[in-house]
Formats: structure tokens, sequence, C-alpha cells
């Protein structure tokens, strides 16, 4: 009896160990069944990631023939994804469905699946059909996508016109217009296939809302939203909705506050309040203390007014278009909390730093030609631990500014930028972008790097930088002081921004606020995508326009920026472009505005509307990356070991692209437009022209030079390489631009160590990272010290920075145009008021010393050659004599017209032995006479 008692008790108990062994079963492998209407299959396939615990690299999965069991069988196809090697771990995957190599998305946004801890079996199905954002576990998932017949699009494409595209063949018997709830009447009706149109018998009514009513074939009748994707571009649209007003965003004015939001189509706006910018998912809250509905006011805005200050506030708003509902942060948000989740109410009056006054820029310019343009990355300065700075301020804001720092005598970081001498900071992007965890930065193992260019919230500053991303306030008082810092050293701030595309596509905020409206689409009606990152901006429309435009007077208002570089500036349309320029100059005439004149994929934009190349010379105020003159001085960015001038390669081609620098960008006589990238002169002005050799992207100089002579055996030739190149820029007309770290040739090696690192644009920062120590080297301080030395000399002297093609014509002559490897030109002063009447600038390029006859009509001093470069002589030459100028280098000779020609007359001296001083300077002809040999040497 015993033994039969203790049996029942032992069948349940392992029954239930069987179960709790096959509920705790490990996801293995991953089923993704995939549902389209029509069985068109062909090339659609998954991108998939491991989003969590921690984002990695996705990769393409293949979809077949839905085989599985029928329990599991979805009448599709079905994609296995195996939770092994980079995704091994995995407890949400992130995935796409496309069509080949991202031709097109069904559904944009990125959707995620959970992986269970502990489930039912090693097999996860889970299912999708076209369409459809929803994600089911299971076939008959109430919260899975619905497989029944749906019409997949409906909006105006004309005032009066509704466009619709099904999922089956439908009647126009079975198709109807409501607006507001009421039926329409119509004057056409037609449909072909799978698309079909109504006519309405009445232009839209902006203020009502639409929905198309169509009965399926399974006898279901629903509706659909109409949206107004195809009329947004329309006058009337822009009409009805184009708001003027300065007061977007959340504003504090007389102790009250006031916020203001468009959102033409939603037929809904609540504001929510809180306490804290950190959202549950980062250990804060998601419940708001206070959510108030918003009013709709003018022009599609949504308005309400607080009656107290709420600065340090932190707030979202839940807009709702047709069945959704979303909560996002303000696009006007001027900070936010960690991770640009939520934006924050300040008032900049209350926080401001002591001292800081508003637009206030140093005098250090009157014309864009005056610049000399660092482009420096905020975390490269302070990383490496031969910064040797504060632990507390390393990565960050503060360090770009932290003073007295050197390494073995020399100086680094700030100290060493104010020692260089430049004008012009210029940060690649600190506005919020989206592709760092904030809260995970200073974590083991975590990279925390990245260059920026995936924008989330266009006016809060990047948290990674501040002390304290947590706190929305900290970041504005620490750039604020990092203005303050550098104006005080009389060193101008430029900001990198990237307007043309977000960070998220169907996901970001504006998208969720108003469908459609600030990207541009393609005739199928996915994301253009211009900007090779998922999608493009719509700049040519209205409220795009006005926000872009609003957006740069903040930052130039706020915080006194000096200057904008436009990333993929192509994508913004020519009258962008120029209302930007227009309205910065407005503030400061020496607000600089310029850009990178090419785009990363294809665009809708026309090309007769694209600020590029081919349409700069209209935009007044506007220039332009010159990759003329970097391509023709060291080679193509495209072709790793392809050199140009300065290693030696004399083509027409590179030598006129040279040329073209040097000119400033203009329609000089000996520039030929044919033989340049857009087959024409495309700056026509040196205020439009930024002539550099390298940036962020691609090869740093030193890589590229390594590259290109690695093969020859010539890497001894780096060094006067490295100098060269950018005496070229820094001696040309037109705007000069310079990589941070150049100047004491940096490096980026590879992370894998083979090779180098062209695109580190999300590389460690064992890649990224300034080195300091190298810096301290004998070598490094000698490239330096040149830098240093022509950074001098051009702020010095005037006719370097002429600031019309007229001038350049009228004063800049090239010259020993047949001889071999050299580029050089005579400069006049002109009008300039430079303190030398006249300049000869030589680049020998040949890899040996080559004699040059100097002009004649007067005395030639030299104040620079390979080793040095100020205003002092070295050597004086007699006009019409030889000069030897040593291989790879760039000599500068100067002379004063004002003082008549230099022939002195000889003074014939007799001595016996000993030593002669002469006092003074200039040139002596010294004849002596040696008595054994009988010979005079001269």
């Amino acid at each position: 009896m015993k033994k039969l008692l203790i049996l029942a008790f032992m069948v349940p108990l392992i029954a239930l160990m069987f179960s709790m062994v096959v509920r705790a079963a490990a996801v293995t492998d991953v089923y993704v069944h995939y549902y389209r209407y029509q069985n068109d299959y062909s090339d659609w396939n998954l991108w998939a990631w491991k989003s969590k615990p921690v984002s990695q690299d996705g990769a393409s999965f293949t979809f077949s023939e839905d085989d599985t069991a029928t329990s599991f069988n979805y009448g599709g196809v079905v994609s296995k994804i195996t939770l092994e090697g980079d995704l091994a771990g995995t407890t949400e995957l992130g995935f796409i469905v496309r069509k080949g190599d991202w031709l097109q998305k069904d559904i944009d946004n990125d959707r995620f699946i959970t992986i269970p801890v502990d489930h039912t079996s090693s097999e996860l199905h889970v299912y999708l059909v076209e369409g459809d954002a929803a994600v089911g576990y299971g076939m008959d998932d109430p919260d899975g996508p619905d497989k029944s017949p749906k019409i997949k699009q409906a909006y105006f494409n004309a005032l009066n016109r509704i466009y619709f595209v099904s999922t089956e063949m439908l009647s126009v018997d079975n198709v109807n217009i409501y607006k507001d709830d009421i039926l329409q009447t119509t004057d056409v009706k037609s449909v072909d296939g799978l698309t079909g149109y109504v006519v309405l018998n009445e232009d839209v009514d902006f203020s009502k809302a639409y929905e198309v009513e169509v009965t399926f074939s399974d006898n279901s009748t629903r509706r659909f939203e109409v949206t107004y994707d195809g009329i947004y571009d329309s006058v009337e649209f822009e009409d009805a909705f184009g708001y003027e007003g300065d007061d977007l965003g959340a504003h504090v004015v007389d102790n009250k506050t006031t916020f203001r939001l468009w959102a033409p189509v939603s037929s809904a706006v609540s504001l929510n309040l809180y306490t804290t910018g950190t959202t549950a998912r980062y250990g804060g809250s998601d419940t708001p203390y206070q959510t108030i509905p918003m009013l709709k006011d003018v022009k599609g805005t949504y308005f309400v007014e607080v009656n107290e200050s709420l600065h340090g506030v932190y707030y979202t708003f839940s807009v709702t278009n047709g069945s959704t509902t979303s909560e996002v942060i303000d696009p006007y948000a001027v900070s936010s909390g960690v991770n640009g989740q939520r934006g924050l109410v300040v008032d900049f009056n209350e926080i401001n730093p002591e001292g800081f006054t508003y637009n206030d820029r140093p005098d250090n310019m009157s014309s864009y030609t005056d610049a000399i343009i660092y482009e420096l990355h905020v975390r490269d300065l302070t990383m490496h631990s031969s910064w040797n700075g504060s632990e507390e301020n390393r990565g960050k804001y503060l360090g770009l500014i932290e003073r007295g720092t050197t390494y073995n005598g020399v100086t680094t970081g700030f100290d060493h930028i104010v020692e260089l001498g430049v004008t012009h900071v210029q940060l690649l992007p600190f506005f919020d972008y989206g592709v760092v965890d904030e809260t995970r930065v200073g974590e083991d193992g975590y990279n925390a790097f990245n260059w920026g260019y995936m924008p989330l919230n266009f006016n809060v500053l990047e948290g990674t930088y501040s002390n304290d991303p947590y706190d929305g306030l900290s970041r504005v008082v620490e750039m604020k002081q990092v203005i303050q810092a550098f104006h005080e050293e009389d060193i101008r701030i430029n900001m990198d921004v990237v307007y043309n595309h977000t960070g998220l596509s169907a996901d970001s905020n504006l998208n969720l606020i108003i469908p459609g409206y600030y990207h541009r689409k393609t005739e199928s009606g996915a994301f253009s995508n211009g900007s090779g990152t998922g999608n493009e901006t719509a700049s040519e429309r209205y409220m795009v326009r006005k926000f872009f435009v609003d957006s740069v007077l903040f930052w130039a208002n706020e915080y006194n920026m000096s200057g904008f570089r436009f990333d993929l500036m192509t994508l913004h349309d020519i009258e962008t472009m120029q209302q930007i320029a227009d309205e910065l100059h407005a503030i400061d005439p020496t607000i600089m505005v310029y850009g990178e004149p090419w785009m990363g994929g294809t665009s809708t934009l026309p090309a007769s509307e694209q600020a590029g190349k081919a349409n700069l010379y209209q935009i007044d105020g506007v220039g332009a990356f010159n990759d003329d003159l970097r391509d023709g001085v060291k080679g193509s960015v495209f072709a790793r070991a392809e050199g140009a001038f300065i290693q030696g390669k004399f083509t027409d081609s590179f030598i006129n692209r040279v040329r073209y620098g040097i000119a400033g960008g203009i329609a000089h006589p000996d520039v030929t437009g044919s033989l340049l990238s857009n087959q024409r002169i495309w700056h026509t002005e040196p205020t439009k022209t930024i002539n550099y050799v390298t940036a962020h992207d691609n090869n740093t100089l030193y890589d590229k030079l390594y590259q290109t002579l690695e093969e020859t055996g010539n890497t001894a030739l780096i060094p006067a390489m490295m100098k060269q190149a950018n005496a070229i820029v820094l001696l040309s007309q037109g705007v000069t631009f310079l990589h941070a770290g150049d100047e004491f040739m940096r490096s980026k090696p590879s992370a894998t160590g083979d090779g180098f690192d062209h695109n580190s644009y999300q590389s460690p920062d064992s890649v990224n990272q300034m080195r300091w120590d190298y810096k301290s080297r004998d070598l490094e301080m000698e490239i330096f010290e040149y830098y240093k030395d022509l950074i001098a000399f051009r702020k010095n002297h005037p006719a370097l920075r002429m600031t019309t093609s007229e001038d350049i014509i009228d004063n800049l002559e090239f010259v020993y145009k047949d001889v071999s490897g050299i580029m050089a030109y005579q400069l006049t002063s002109g009008d300039t008021g430079d303190s030398f009447e006249e300049m000869l600038i030589i680049h020998n390029a040949n890899r040996k010393s080559t004699k040059i006859k100097l002009p004649t009509g007067g005395g030639w001093n030299l104040v620079g050659n390979q080793n040095q470069l100020t205003d002092e002589t070295i050597s004086t030459h007699l006009g019409g004599s030889r000069i030897t100028i040593a291989a790879n280098s760039s000599y500068v000779l100067v002379r004063d017209l004002t003082v008549d020609d230099y022939n002195p007359a000889p003074v014939i001296i007799s001595i016996t032995i000993g030593s002669i001083f002469i006092p003074g300077g200039g040139v002596f002809l010294v004849l002596y006479f040696l008595k054994k040999k009988k010979s005079i040497v001269a």
C-alpha cells in the first residue's frame, strides 16, 4: 500500500517536472511566416539583427515555401533564423521585410520579435502579413496581423481625386467615400485591377475627415482613412496649413508656458507633463503627472497655455491620426531627457553661464575666405590617455575646453587647437542622434562612439557628451561654456548639421505627427533614399523648410554658432538653402553656410532644384566642398592606392583640378572647366569654395599617402607630402579646411589590425582617438610647427584671401606651366593692403629637386620652404637668377615692388686671411683670390 501511495505521488510530480522542463526550453530557432495577398514573393527577404540585450549589425535571411506543419503553416513563405553565432543570447530580434537589396520595404518601421526566456518549445513561430505592422505569435493571435482583404493605401492625389490600392480586385459599385461620416456624391469612379480612384464633385475640405468604404469578396464592409499625401505639395495645402508664427514648441514668457504643435491632419493632441525625462525602459517612469488636451488652433496647429513657468519640466505630445495615437517628443524641443525621448521646457535666461552674451562672435573675419576651419569630433580630442586631462571630462563637451593639458611637454586638446591658430572649429554633429545609448556610456565593453549622422532631435544637444545625460539642463550649460571658451581664444564654432534625413523613417516623431509630409516618397509610396540611410526629407515643402530655417536660427541665436556645414546638401532644394543663408546673414553676415555638393543615393527631387554642383552658382552666400582639389592633390577617395599630383602624377586632369582649387574655384583663364568633375566651373567665387584634401570621411591624409606609396616602397616621402598637401590648401584662394590631426600625421588603424579604417563612423575609440603621444615625437612636431607657420602666414596676408573672382583673375597668374611637376603662380596684392606687393608660390611635386629661373624685375626674398614659412627672410635672390626647389616641397618668395629694381653694385675688398662681418641684409658677391690656384671663385 505504501508503494502504491508513493507511486501515486510520484506520477504527477514527474509530470510536473516534465512540464517545467518543456516550459523552460530555450528558443533556438525563430520561424517567420509571411503572407502576401498576390503570392508575389520573388526577391522578398528578411533583414534581421540582434536588438537586445546589445544591438548588433544585421544580416539577410531568405524566404522559402512554407512547408511547416499545418498547425504552423500560414499559407505563404517562411524564413528560419537560428539564434547562434552573433545572434546567440538574443532577447529581442529586430527585422525589416524588404525587396532585393533595399529596393522596397514592406512596412517602413523597424519591427521587433520578443524572444521569451522560457517557452514551450525550442521553436518560436511568428506571423506577418503584407502591409500590416502587427507581429503575431500565433496564427490566431488577437494582436497579430489580419489576413482579410483591405485597402493598402488611400489618399488624395488631386484636390478632388482620391486614389486607392486594394489587396483584391474590386467593383466600382463596392466603393464609397465618406466625409465626416456623410456619404459623398462622386462624379467618377474607376477601378483597374488592384488600383482605382474616385473623383468628388467638390474640392477637399481640409477641416473634414475622409474615409473610403469598401465591400470585399468575403462580404465584409470596412472603412479606411484617406490621407493627404498626394497633395502635400499643393498651393491649397500650404495656404490652409502654412503656419508663419515663431512660437512652435514650448516657450516660457511672463511666468506662463505656451505649447504649440503643427499637426494639421491629427484629430486630437494632448500635452503630457513629466517629473523626469527618463522613461521606464531606462529606470524612470512612464506616468505623466498631468495630461492636458490641446485645442485646435490656426493653420493646423494645436495650442495650450499653462499659467506658470514650467522651466525644467519634461513633456511629450500624444497625437491621434486615424485609429492610432502616438506619444512623441516635440520636434521643436530645445533639450531632452536621456536618449531624447522627452522634451524639456527651458528658460535659457535662468541657466545661461556667467558672462554669456547673445550675438557675440570673435572679430576674426570679414569674409568667408578669412576662415581656416578645423574639423573635429567631440570625443576624438580627449579619449586617448595621452590627452592627460580629467577623467570626468574625457570624451565630453567640457573636455573640449579643458586647459593646461600636455604630454611630454607638448600641448594637447584645447590648448593644441589654440596653439595651432585656426579661426574656426567645425564640430561633427552634436545635436541629438539616436544610435548611442546614453545610459551605457562608460560601460565596459560598450562602444559609445558614433559620428552622429543619424539625427533624432534637431534642436537638442546630444547627451552622450554631457557629464549628466539624464539632466537636460546640464548639456545646455556645458555647450554654452564651450562656446565662451573658444570665443575667448578668438576661435569660432561651426556646426555640422544633418537636415537631409531623419535617423528613423516611419517611426520618426515627424512622420508620426503628420505621416508622409516631412519625407519624399517614390511613386510606389516608399521612402525616397537619396541619403543612403533609408529616407530623405522634403525641404521644398513649406513647413519642412520652415522647420529647417527655424532650427538654424535657433542655434545661431541661442548658442552664437558661427557657421553651418550641411551634410549631403544636394538633397536640399535651392530655395531652402537660399532662405537659410539670407536669414542667417541678417543676424550676422559672417555666419558661414556651406555643405557637401553631392548626395548618398538617388533622389526624387528634380535635378534643377538640387542645391549641388550644377546649381551652386544660383545660391548667394552658400559654399561647397571642392572635391576637385581634394582628388587632384592626393588621389580619389574611392581608389585606395591611387595617387595624384603630390605623388608624381602630372596628368592634365590632376593639374587642372589643382589649379582650380588654387584659383579659388573660379573661371580663371588657366583652368579648363571641361576637365572638372562637373564638366564646368561650378563654384564661381572664392567665398563659395571650400578647399581641402581630407575630412572625417574616407582615409586620413597619412593613411591615404601610405596606401599610395606602400607598393613602391616610398613611404619615407610621407612627411614631405603631408606638408605639401595642406601647403597647397593654405596657400590657395578660397576657404581653407583641415581635418583634425593631419597636423601631426593622424592615422586611423583598422580595429582588426589589418590596414586602415576609411569609414570609422561607428568604429571604437582605438581607431578614432587623437594620439597626443604621437604628436610629441620629433617628426610629428616638425609637421605641426610647419602647419602653424602655414596658418599664421595665411592669416597675416590678405592677398591669399581675395574675395572676388575679378580680383583673383587680375592678380593671380600661373607660371612655369611647361615645367613638369611644378605648380607655381605669381600673386600681386592688388587692393588687399598686403605687406608684400608680390608673392611667388612654387609647389614642386617631383621626386627630385628642380631649378627654377626667377622672374626678373627685382630681387626675391625666400620666406618659406620645406622647413618653415614666416615673414622673415631665409635668403635673397636676384631677379632672373636660378633657385633650387627641393623635392616634394613648397616655396614662397616675396618682394616689395615699391623698392627700385634690385641690382646692387659689387663691393670689392681685399684680405689676406680671416673672417668678414657684413652687417645688414641683401645679396653680396664676394670675390676672393687664391694665390696658389690663381683662380677666382664666386
